[in-house]
C-alpha cells in the first residue's frame, strides 16, 4: 500500500514513528523517486521533513493506523 502523507512538525514525526514502530510489518518512507528511509526510524522520518512529497509504503494495509497523516490528493 502507498499513501501520500504529511509530516510537518517534530510532533508529527514522533507520533508517526511511534505508530510505525508498533506495527510488525515493513514500513518505508519515500520521496517518490530515489530516496527511501525506514518508516520506523526517527532520524529517517525527520529527514523527510525536507522533501517536497512524502509517501508511506507498507507490505499490508495500514491506513487505519496512519489516517491522521494521509494527505488527500
Amino acid at each position: 500500500m502507498k499513501y501520500k502523507i504529511r509530516l510537518d512538525t517534530l510532533s508529527d514525526v514522533n507520533n508517526f514513528v511511534k505508530i510505525a514502530s508498533a506495527y510488525p510489518g515493513k514500513i518505508t518512507l519515500t520521496d517518490g523517486d530515489n530516496f527511501t528511509v525506514n518508516g520506523k526510524s526517527l532520524l529517517g522520518a525527520m529527514y523527510t521533513m525536507e522533501w517536497d512529497n512524502v509517501y508511506c509504503t507498507s507490505d499490508k494495509e495500514i491506513y487505519h493506523l496512519i489516517k491522521d497523516f494521509v494527505e488527500e490528493e
